[in-house]
């Protein structure tokens, strides 16, 4: 490990002027002492959810990816086969979309921003709906693989979803008729959205992306009934003020912050500053950026930080979503949240205070230097480590699931301005042989040390989910689907599925059957380096499944069907 890259240890540290900058809903930035209101256990049922339901991003609110449900086991795997899938529309060479399942209906968004209602356990068709989108505003995005989306929020008859040009739907959850449209951010900036809402208590949390495009980041609430904003959090400081100059920017916002009923927190992750390479322009830590944040979720206050990675000159962003959990650490229970991001480290903190319980573990190679003007090897590089793909806990096992992509790039500093990333500041290229790999790893927390490793021909971007029988599911860029025994890693089963997996399979129950449903067809970085093959498909898997998985099927489905 280099020493170059410094990391903030304690709960909100980091130099006085980036503290001074950092601006909220009533303005603080000192370190919050606990205000906790109870909230319950985090578990789904606990709203009233169906237990069967797979009803927010995570399953539960702690956003665990684990399902209690123990149908599918070493026994039985052998049986699974397709139920049924569907062949989307929208962008036919990305899909990176997790589905949310409730009251037997399985919602599921394209690339493009179309949302699809489907019978979850027949495949039907219930509704489609499909809002004009300018994908233009953004200028140059779309050429770098990011024009996703990835999910909806479900709460109260109502799917809420954002568009890629910065606006907040709501739709009926019945008819998929348009409720309102608010937009959260200028997309004429840079700004674009990708990431999956969430809805906790009436209020709707998004972040934004583009920190490539210099855009500041937030995480702002709305009043789920109307659309209006009720809080707004900047994770950088104003142009002009602290370290932040004109042309920079960072800290948005990827993928759905996760709510800790318990404390009554959003916590989440951010991204890179920018420009990403040259840190001449933005002095000292750069908060809030390539950070996990915690605010008061009713009133957007900061409670804490932990920067991942300070004065980030690597393009490392914190940008999956972070995990909670409770365990038991030197004989003291303990609630922890833990958070794998492109830096190739796995953070373990302290939901409490942000602090670091264990130290942060590497699942991919680490090699770095600071970035100069002669092309250096950087391991992770910036497709590295873990992306956006949501980690697993399995609380029988106490342990966290991790995906990674071992990619490595060549970095150097420059004044070029790539199309789509205006304020990249450097060059990246990949290195001679090109060649990428992956990891998929059980990390025990009592600990923080590996209970398993399994190395993987190709990148594991997709993300786990994990079930009560003790099996861990992934999908990989060449279609395959596997279940790994979650406490030793041993293979009980895999079945390729015909496209590239991209995002992290769930787990859901209809009349006493359990299903596993995946989005499959490629993620940006399958597209540019021909992993496996794309498109834009959602494929479900049941005990005894007939159908046979077809390689590709493009045909779009509809409501008449």
């Amino acid at each position: 490990m280099l020493g170059a890259l410094a990391l903030t240890l304690s709960a909100c540290g980091g130099d006085d002027n980036d503290a001074k900058t950092t601006s909220a809903a009533n303005g603080t930035t000192t370190s919050a002492s606990t205000t906790a209101s109870s909230g319950g256990s985090g578990s789904a049922p606990d709203e009233g959810f169906n237990p069967g339901d797979w009803p927010v991003f995570g399953r539960d609110r702690d956003n665990t990816r684990y399902a209690p449900q123990d149908s599918i086991n070493e026994e039985t795997i052998s049986r699974l086969g397709e139920a049924w899938h569907s062949d989307l529309g929208g962008n036919q060479w990305l899909n990176e979309a997790f589905p949310i399942v409730v009251d037997g209906v399985a919602y599921v968004t394209t690339s493009t921003n179309e949302i699809y209602a489907f019978d979850g356990a027949t495949g039907r068709v219930k509704w489609k709906y499909a809002p004009k989108v300018d994908f233009s505003l953004s200028s140059g995005v779309g050429g770098y693989g990011i024009v996703v989306n990835r999910g909806v929020a479900v709460a109260d008859g109502k799917v809420y979803m954002l568009t890629f040009d910065c606006r907040l739907k709501a739709v009926s959850a019945a008819t998929g008729e348009e409720v309102f449209s608010t937009q959260v951010d200028d997309p004429r900036t840079g700004a674009y959205e990708t990431m999956s809402p969430t809805v906790y208590n009436g209020l709707v949390y998004v972040g934004n992306s583009g920190s490539d495009q210099g855009v500041g980041g937030f995480v702002a609430a709305y009043d789920a009934r109307t659309g209006r904003e009720v809080w707004r959090f900047d994770t950088i400081p104003p142009v002009g003020q602290g370290w932040r100059r004109r042309d920079t920017g960072g800290g948005t916002v990827y993928m759905a912050p996760t709510i800790d009923t318990q404390t009554n927190r959003v916590i989440f992750g951010t991204g890179n500053p920018s420009p990403a390479i040259v840190g001449t322009r933005r002095p000292g830590n750069n908060l809030y950026t390539s950070s996990l944040v915690a605010l008061d979720a009713t009133t957007g206050r900061y409670v804490w930080h932990h920067q991942v990675v300070a004065h980030d000159l690597w393009d490392y962003d914190a940008a999956s979503p972070v995990v909670l959990f409770d365990t038991v650490v030197d004989g003291e229970r303990k609630r922890m949240v833990a958070e794998a991001g492109k830096s190739g480290w796995l953070v373990m903190l302290d939901a409490e205070t942000g602090r670091q319980v264990h130290d942060r573990l590497s699942f991919v190679r680490q090699q770095r230097s600071k970035p100069t003007t002669t092309p250096t090897l950087q391991c992770p590089g910036p497709l590295g480590g873990s992306q956006y793909d949501p980690l697993a806990y399995s609380p029988r096992v106490d342990a966290v699931y991790v995906s990674g992509i071992d990619f490595c790039f060549m970095l150097a500093v420059s004044d070029e301005r790539l199309p789509g990333e205006s304020r990249f500041g450097g060059t990246r290229t990949f290195p001679q042989d090109g060649r990428a790999s992956g990891s998929f790893s059980a990390v025990d927390m009592k600990t923080g040390r590996f209970i398993w490793r399994k190395r993987m021909s190709t990148p594991m971007g997709a993300g786990a989910m994990v079930n009560g029988a003790d099996i861990v599911f992934t999908v990989d860029q060449l279609g395959w689907i596997y279940g790994f025994d979650a406490a030793d890693g041993r293979e009980l089963w895999k079945a390729n599925i015909g496209l590239a997996g991209a995002a992290a399979p769930v787990l859901y129950t209809i009349d006493g059957v359990d299903y596993i449903g995946v989005a499959t067809g490629g993620s940006g970085l399958t597209s540019s380096n021909d992993f496996g093959p794309i498109g834009s498909r959602f494929t479900v898997l049941k005990l005894d499944g007939r159908r046979v998985i077809p390689a590709r099927a493009p045909r779009n489905p509809s409501a008449d069907d």
